[in-house]
């Protein structure tokens, strides 16, 4: 067995584990771990903020469908971190972070140490998976592997590692894990999954609802669809799923009152990869029949009442229920796609409905490839392209949904082109949003990130604003905010940058997008606007 240093086991079973990449900002609690980096392949990302860690190993994790790695120190290191951990939860992101912790005999007894924290682990419980505080050398590489092995065969939240800063620095023998690898699906439920294909041949009118956990089984998923011609809406996590331009699909569009009754009508609901969340179906009644399929057991039946439950991950359970439903030649006919059409003929946006975020939308996506990966922020645009930017590929359209923290948007982007060089990566943020982590763009900068950020600039917390003239009787208060000059500061940065008119948009923005992509560095696209 090799004599390491906890800091080099740390790097030594991510190394094994495949880790190519890890995010995050050296300390003086954590300079074991980066001293060993410096002797290792993986590559490190340094960021100008922990939240900006966070996030970019969110953003690496959504597109690659790999582990992103965020290291960082004790105490602020990791409150800093909150937020992205907090994020990756609620969007069920596999995110691992590694943080130091005091001394073993000294860790959270209020003696006033340098970044000393009340309770570490009891508020990282609070919002990862699990926190696991390492005490000893010999087992750093098991807690690692067992935060590998918890990511890549549970619903994958975020799990958080500690070690103390003298475990990081004692050398002792250790014997690292062997690697978790790949894992073997567990055998899907046959008896359910039988009962699942009844319940589809029994049907006059079933819905497909898919989710961000059906992305790996997309192919799977599109098979179905074809073979029993069942219609599909998806939430904005299963966006792409199916492509927005199936004869079947009609996207993440539950919330427009004509697809919600749509859905009202149907008398079977498949369910797969989605906890259904009220965020998405608050206003609709899904059918009473209900089969779902989803990997955490405590999904079933939550949000509705289940009549079929199949614990499973997609990837294993939909190819199984798909040979199923086409070796029993269940299929409902052209009538479906009829409906599909006519339904969206009515919810499809004429050229007199579209105001300005639906122009933005339009010319973005008539600009980008059907693969691009276009990273959301919580803006009044983004919420618009929720529902009506066609996405083509699972994976491709990132969005901070369920806790819907501002300021994802730009470091998302940027960790998502760190592990997707070859794939065109675009940022959409609002002014509000775009100043909670703009400090990333000198991460971007340092690592020739030729990623585009579209801000879309109203100078205020417009979505606030509307909410407080709505609902308050136009009594406004704290939505005024005063910006810098985005292009100059861009460009202070090290960025490129330039404006593009509102009025113009339609030519300005892909001309824009073109010439972002071929700089070797990222560039602030800011829109001007007044809506």
């Amino acid at each position: 067995m090799p004599r390491l240093t906890g800091g080099e086991a740390v790097v030594a079973q991510l190394e094994r584990e495949g880790v190519d990449v890890a995010f995050g900002i050296p300390g003086v609690h954590t300079l074991d771990v980066y001293d060993a980096l410096l002797d290792s392949d993986i590559d490190h990302v340094t960021t100008r903020h922990e939240q900006g860690a966070g996030f970019m190993a969110d953003g690496y994790a959504r597109t690659t469908g790999r582990i992103g790695v965020a290291l960082v120190i004790t105490g602020p290191g990791l409150t800093n971190a909150a937020t992205p951990i907090g994020q990756a939860y609620s969007d069920s992101s596999p995110l691992l972070v590694v943080s130091s912790q005091n001394e073993t005999n000294e860790d959270e007894r209020g003696k006033g140490y340098l970044h000393e924290l009340k309770d570490q682990q009891g508020a990282m419980e609070s919002i990862a998976a699990y926190s696991e505080r390492v005490t000893r050398v010999a087992d750093v590489p098991e807690a690692i592997s067992d935060a590998v092995e918890y990511l890549r065969t549970r619903r994958p939240r975020p799990v958080h590692v500690q070690i103390p800063t003298d475990v990081l620095a004692r050398e002792e023998r250790v014997e690292l894990a062997a690697p978790v690898g790949e894992p073997s699906p567990d055998p899907v439920d046959e008896t359910r999954l039988a009962a699942a294909v009844d319940r589809l041949a029994e049907a006059d009118r079933p819905l497909l609802v898919v989710g961000g956990g059906a992305s790996g089984a997309a192919d799977a998923v599109r098979r179905l669809v074809d073979a029993a011609g069942v219609p599909v809406v998806s939430t904005v996590a299963g966006k792409g799923v199916v492509p927005a331009d199936h004869p079947l699909a009609l996207g993440a569009t539950t919330g427009r009152e004509p697809v919600a009754e749509f859905v009202e009508s149907r008398d079977l609901a498949i369910a797969i990869g989605t906890e259904l969340s009220p965020r998405e179906f608050e206003s609709v009644d899904l059918p009473e029949t209900l089969v779902q399929i989803d990997i955490d057991y405590r999904t079933l039946g939550k949000t509705y009442p289940t009549e079929v439950g199949i614990v499973a991950d997609a990837a294993a359970a939909v190819p199984e229920l798909a040979d199923r439903v086409e070796s029993r030649g269940v299929e409902f006919g052209d009538d479906q796609r009829e409906a599909v059409a006519d339904l969206r003929a009515r919810i499809e946006l004429g050229p007199d409905d579209r105001d300005g975020r639906h122009r933005i939308l339009a010319a973005l996506r008539a600009a980008l490839d059907d693969d691009a990966v276009v990273v959301n922020d919580m803006t009044k645009v983004s919420y618009a392209a929720s529902s009506e930017f066609p996405v083509r590929e699972p994976d491709t359209f990132l969005f901070p949904r369920g806790f819907g923290t501002l300021g994802f948007g730009p470091p998302a982007a940027f960790g998502a082109a760190v592990g997707s060089p070859d794939t065109q990566v675009v940022g959409l943020v609002g002014d509000g949003g775009f100043l909670f982590t703009v400090q990333a763009l000198a991460t971007a900068v340092k690592h020739d990130l030729a990623v585009p950020i579209v801000v879309v600039n109203d100078d205020c917390y417009g979505v606030l604003e509307e909410i407080q003239a709505r609902d308050y009787d136009g009594r406004i208060v704290g939505t005024d905010i005063e910006n810098p000059e985005f292009v100059p500061l861009a460009r202070a940065f090290g960025a490129a940058a330039e404006r593009v008119d509102a009025d113009a948009v339609e030519t300005e923005l892909p001309a824009a997008l073109e010439a972002a992509f071929a700089r070797d560095r990222p560039t602030v696209v800011e829109i001007p606007v007044d809506f």
